[in-house]
């Protein structure tokens, strides 16, 4: 993994089943005296993981559905059919409000560009990464290996970062979108009073097709909406597939409180049980 942005940055398994998924975080979890972000604790959760599969849920669950991830949201009988089939297992459902929710998607890109050019200045073709052919002089050297050696993306954002992070800029950019984290992680604190986990849609769309996007930045961003809050407030959380629209698949995301993946690998679990989804691809017949 490269570092982009240290604060948002997170290692996740990409797996078929929740069962899967869970064994690769009980090999992954664990405190590194080496890693400042890592978490010095030991949850009997992650052994049950690693030796039993995944820990059997001991009561139905209050599921939060934030209504601002509903608002206008095309599939919205998608997830409400994968409502239904978690009922079936007695768990109740309950809109909550996370207000701060249209926010997030300027918030992250503040502050995901800013330590993406402070964590990128390192890759400057001297000691790390692409390092360009034949470079007539050190300058020419700093901007061709990083010209050659980043995307477009990459560069768009670090280009953005530096800005943010420029004298006269950084209060008004970088300080603000700080605060506005603050809010919005605070918004999923207080709905956790009330509910175990939440239910959302993983996008807005439905999957897009290659390249759709590729000449629309802010729509690609717009991707993001429902699953960068959750990284801006440091929660778990698992994307999982659960239907298709005109054959194209649509994701449900749950939610968890801090270091609680028990019970959204759980309640997947019992998702994958009663539903084939996850066995499914785009192009096949029902």
């Amino acid at each position: 993994m490269i570092a982009f942005a240290s604060s948002l940055d997170q290692a996740g398994p990409m797996t078929r089943t929740a069962e899967d998924a869970g064994l690769m975080l009980s090999y992954m979890s664990g405190f590194d005296p080496r890693d400042s972000t890592s978490a010095n604790r030991e949850d009997d959760w992650l052994k049950a993981i690693a030796h039993n599969g995944i820990p059997k849920l001991d009561r139905p669950l209050t599921i939060g559905l934030p209504k601002e991830y509903f608002a206008d949201l095309a599939n919205a009988d998608v997830i409400a059919a994968a409502q239904a089939e978690l009922a079936k297992n007695g768990h109740t459902f309950k809109e909550v409000s996370l207000p701060h929710t249209q926010a997030a998607i300027p918030t992250y890109y503040v502050l995901a560009s800013a330590e993406a050019s402070t964590n990128l200045s390192r890759y400057d073709g001297v000691r790390y990464g692409h390092r360009c052919e034949n470079p007539t002089s050190l300058q020419d050297l700093y901007e061709r290996s990083r010209s050659e050696g980043f995307g477009e993306e990459v560069k768009r954002r670090i280009l953005t970062g530096t800005y943010t992070l420029s004298v006269g800029y950084f209060d008004a950019y970088y300080i603000k979108a700080q605060k506005i984290r603050r809010l919005i992680s605070n918004d999923f604190n207080k709905v956790f009073e009330e509910v175990d986990l939440l239910m959302t849609p993983t996008s807005p769309t439905p999957a897009f097709g290659l390249n759709e996007h590729a000449q629309d930045p802010v729509a690609m961003y717009q991707q993001d909406l429902y699953t960068v809050p959750t990284s801006l407030a440091g929660l778990p959380a698992l994307s999982m597939p659960c239907g298709f629209v005109n054959n194209l698949p649509i994701g449900m995301q749950l939610i968890g409180p801090a270091f609680r993946e028990d019970t959204i690998l759980s309640v997947a679990a019992q998702f994958q049980q009663i539903t084939d989804w996850h066995q499914r691809h785009p192009g096949e017949t029902a």
